[in-house]
């Protein structure tokens, strides 16, 4: 099935895409990538694009709407959401996804598996947690590309998400992040839905 994208940002298209792709559909059109307040602004008339169109796949932080959990998000942001429109709340910021495959991601920062979260929803500030285990890397690159410069005010490195797309795009075990981030494993259950 052809199926839109609608996310924060170029990270989370990658993942939203990779996803599509396990879950056995294809990406259609890729909509957002202008942060959070655009999504919120903009979701009722994508909602209404999706009840005449191609299904949409949205993708939001949680951390990012400062509402306590996925089922407030959705009724705040989505009471009359279309059968079309399966808006995804990602606990608690998309690094968490990212962080749930503990082997293919202690590989791509070339750190010790032991030294990664097992339970990357809880986590305070996943993405924060996945720059400090880059800054703990054996190779030289991860720490350039992924931290930031000292002196620099940027939270993350100027690489950051290109190199994150890399690992989503080729490292990235969707059925291994299932099992440490349960947000995720309800996300791959619903696409998986719509083949029936």
């Amino acid at each position: 099935m052809l199926i839109d994208t609608l996310v924060e940002g170029v990270l989370d298209e990658a993942v939203a895409g990779r996803v599509l792709q396990y879950c056995g559909h294809s990406v259609g059109s890729r909509l957002g990538r202008n942060g959070i307040s655009y999504l919120q602004k903009k979701i009722q008339g994508f909602n209404v694009r999706a009840a005449y169109g191609r299904p949409i796949l949205a993708l939001v932080d949680l951390m990012d709407t400062r509402l306590p959990c996925p089922s407030a998000v959705v009724a705040a942001w989505l009471p009359d959401r279309s059968a079309q429109m399966h808006l995804r709340v990602v606990v608690r910021e998309i690094e968490s996804w990212l962080l749930a495959d503990r082997e293919g991601i202690a590989h791509f920062l070339g750190v010790p598996v032991s030294i990664i979260p097992q339970q990357p929803e809880t986590l305070p500030n996943p993405k924060e947690d996945l720059v400090s285990l880059a800054r703990r890397s054996r190779r030289k690159a991860i720490r350039q590309s992924l931290a930031p410069r000292p002196g620099i005010s940027a939270i993350v490195g100027a690489e950051y998400t290109a190199m994150l797309e890399e690992f989503t795009l080729t490292v990235w075990n969707v059925d291994i992040a299932c099992v440490a981030a349960p947000s995720l494993a309800r996300c791959v259950q619903r696409l998986r839905s719509l083949h029936e």
